[in-house]
């Protein structure tokens, strides 16, 4: 009997190891399946692939498709930048069913805090044991990159080119876009948009202004100008904008010179508002001769301001500025 009873016990014992090791296991099983193989763990995957600038492990970590729209900024050096500003990176796990999980990460971009959900789905399960989640299919957002009279713009620190002075560009989420320009005849003043929502539509639009060296090319180009036409000795200047009417007699030479030479604003305008252009501008001449009273044969000094209007055309290359007058 005494060894039965001890027999009982260490059978006891032996089924006690066997649930407490089975149960060690499920709760290694599950601290596994959250920890290594959760929803949340691929979330994590993601944003770390959007700080590594590495849009490919970002594309297969989302399961997103990439809309029809330019791709240059989703991967390297726009796709780093835009994930610069990312911090305190929290995530955790919203709603969780047998079919489906949906995640929230919450951060700080650019200074503010924001948050964006992620829905999985269960795909495979590895071992029997540990399951593996995808992100449920999705399509990446588009960004709207314009700026009226320009073909190319900086992104991100990339240089893309547009089609029509616009262009949509796929983008990652979340992130921070930042659009300007330089040339030696335009600049831009930077514009920034945060998006983080991949429903959402975002445009980014920059304003266009002529640089100093555009201004300071169409000065010059009207000052020689005007200047050519008052070096003209006579009444009607050809193909200028000023002249003088007078029905006696000249003597000797006419003289003219600019008391006012006109700035002509630069300005974008056409049908379509992205062709610059010359704002008319007025001005100022003055003309000298000496005149003859055709009766009595006197002579008397002839000195009058003539104000006038200049109007012109205006091409814009990428260095260069072409002033075409219209007389």
């Amino acid at each position: 009997m005494e060894r039965t009873d001890r027999v009982l016990k260490a059978v006891g014992a032996w089924l006690f190891l066997i649930l407490l090791s089975v149960a060690a296991a499920a709760v290694t099983i599950a601290l596994v399946n959250k920890y290594q193989y959760g929803p949340e763990t691929d979330v994590k995957a993601y944003f770390e692939a959007l700080e590594a600038g590495d849009g490919a492990a970002a594309l297969g970590a989302l399961n997103a498709e990439v809309p029809d729209s330019n791709a240059a900024l989703l991967d390297g050096e726009p796709l780093e930048a835009a994930a610069e500003k990312l911090e305190d990176v929290s995530i955790s796990t919203v709603s969780s069913t047998g079919d489906q999980a949906v995640v929230r990460a919450d951060y700080t971009l650019d200074g503010q805090e924001h948050s964006s959900e992620f829905t999985l789905h269960p795909a495979d399960t590895q071992w029997g044991f540990f399951t593996v989640w995808d992100f449920d299919r999705t399509t990446l957002p588009t960004m709207q990159v314009s700026m009226a009279g320009s073909t190319a713009v900086d992104i991100n620190g990339e240089s893309v080119a547009l089609t029509d002075s616009a262009r949509d560009f796929a983008v990652f989420y979340p992130g921070v876009y930042t659009g300007s320009f330089t040339s030696p005849m335009v600049t831009a003043e930077p514009e920034r948009i945060l998006v983080t929502d991949p429903g959402n539509q975002a445009d980014l639009e920059l304003v266009a202004s002529p640089s100093d060296e555009l201004r300071s090319q169409v000065n010059g180009q009207v000052k020689t100008y005007l200047d050519n036409c008052a070096g003209q000795d006579t009444l009607y200047p050809a193909s200028c904008p000023f002249s003088y009417e007078f029905t006696g007699r000249v003597l000797d030479d006419v003289q003219w010179s600019i008391t006012e030479y006109p700035q002509p604003e630069v300005r974008l305008g056409g049908p379509t508002a992205d062709r610059w252009t010359l704002m008319d501008a007025p001005g100022k001449a003055k003309i000298e001769f000496t005149s003859v009273n055709l009766f009595d044969g006197k002579t008397s000094k002839v000195s009058e301001e003539v104000p006038f209007t200049f109007k012109g055309d205006l091409g814009v290359t990428e260095d260069k500025a072409t002033v075409t007058p219209e007389p």
